[in-house]
């Protein structure tokens, strides 16, 4: 289930996450798109190990975030310092300040994300209620701390939370979008997709709108609306590449093969990588393009040899067409690239028979 938060608004390109749940991590299998295996792992852009994820990101403008009252000179560096990407000065900063004023609302709200963005979920948690407390209009807040109570499953606190936002301003369609994604997550699916549908009234023009109702219906096993959302993304979605690999990575999850070439065909006119490239691997091979399939990994490896899915996916289908030498050279790269990554196991195992000339078992299907 995906829900988004105040970073996630300036779409600034660090391609890591679509600020989504763990549903949006998307691994693609062998045969992703048309029926394969079952996925067997996720990546993201520069991560090294993985097959592409939702590539798009978001990370926060300090400058536009909450005009919390009490602003002080360790709020201005702490932000100052997530411009820079230096998260340890930022949070000494925001931490300073709550020391010196423990009833600063922006301080808390800032420190809530540092800790957000470096992973203690619950510390995070935390200070978003702290920063809510103090200045309950605080927007940002309400935002994040709701994405928080959907990724950790407390349905009821995320809709509850919403809905107070909500009732102060029914205009706000990111808490709109989160509210859905909360009823989603919960399985009240008819009152999820009347709040998606009042999200889009709300920001027809916004990919990410139309990506998490795709989800959303996908999960309910609606497949062909879900497919006509994306559609819909895909158009809104403009230049933005790692908007249009996500709906890619969506696409695929549909098995929406065409689709999916076609999404990431627009993502590599613009930004050409890897990832975008394994990922237009994965479909074409779905659509029995082998050649393209294959054409796209090679170029994969050239272009960022450390990105070991390519390596893995490339190696994979040379032992398949028996070329065992090549194959294990493949195998041999994605574990110098990620010697403990998720498929480690399965490309030692099939570089062991690609030194011994042997194939591998087929592939069961579903």
């Amino acid at each position: 289930m995906i829900v988004f938060r105040m970073e996630d608004r300036s779409m600034i390109g660090r391609a890591q996450k679509l600020r989504c749940l763990s549903a949006l991590t998307l691994a693609l299998a062998l045969a992703a798109c048309g029926g394969g295996n079952k996925p067997a792992e996720s990546a993201s852009p520069g991560s090294g190990d993985s097959t592409p994820k939702a590539a798009s990101v978001a990370t926060s403008n300090p400058a536009d975030g909450p005009a919390a009252s009490g602003s002080s000179e360790d709020v201005s560096k702490g932000t100052a310092a997530i411009k820079a990407g230096d998260w340890n000065t930022a949070r000494a900063s925001f931490e300073s300040a709550i020391k010196k004023n423990p009833k600063q609302a922006d301080a808390h709200y800032y420190l809530g994300l540092v800790m957000d963005k470096t992973g203690d979920r619950a510390a995070a948690e935390k200070h978003y209620r702290d920063a809510l407390n103090l200045q309950p209009d605080l927007q940002e807040a309400a935002e994040n701390l709701t994405a928080i109570y959907v990724e950790s499953q407390k349905y009821d606190d995320a809709i509850t939370l919403a809905k107070g936002v909500l009732s102060r301003n029914a205009k706000n369609a990111d808490m709109q979008l989160n509210l859905a994604s909360a009823l989603s997550g919960k399985g009240d699916l008819d009152a999820a997709s009347k709040a998606f549908d009042e999200a889009l009234k709300l920001s027809p023009n916004d990919a990410r709108f139309y990506i998490a109702y795709a989800h959303h219906l996908a999960s309910a096993k609606k497949n062909d609306e879900a497919i006509a959302k994306l559609k819909q993304a895909q158009r809104v979605a403009g230049e933005d590449a790692a908007m249009l690999g996500t709906i890619g990575f969506e696409l695929r999850t549909a098995r929406a093969v065409p689709e999916c070439i076609a999404a990431f065909d627009r993502a590599i006119a613009i930004k050409d990588n890897a990832d975008f490239r394994t990922n237009r691997a994965l479909c074409k091979y779905a659509a029995k393009d082998k050649a393209g399939a294959m054409a796209d990994l090679q170029t994969a490896t050239q272009k960022e040899p450390t990105f070991a899915p390519a390596h893995y996916w490339l190696g994979s289908w040379m032992h398949e067409d028996g070329k065992f030498a090549e194959a294990a050279a493949e195998y041999d790269a994605y574990l110098k690239a990620a010697p403990t990554g998720p498929m480690a196991k399965a490309a030692e195992a099939k570089a062991k028979l690609a030194k011994e000339k042997k194939k591998p078992a087929p592939a069961k299907k579903n």
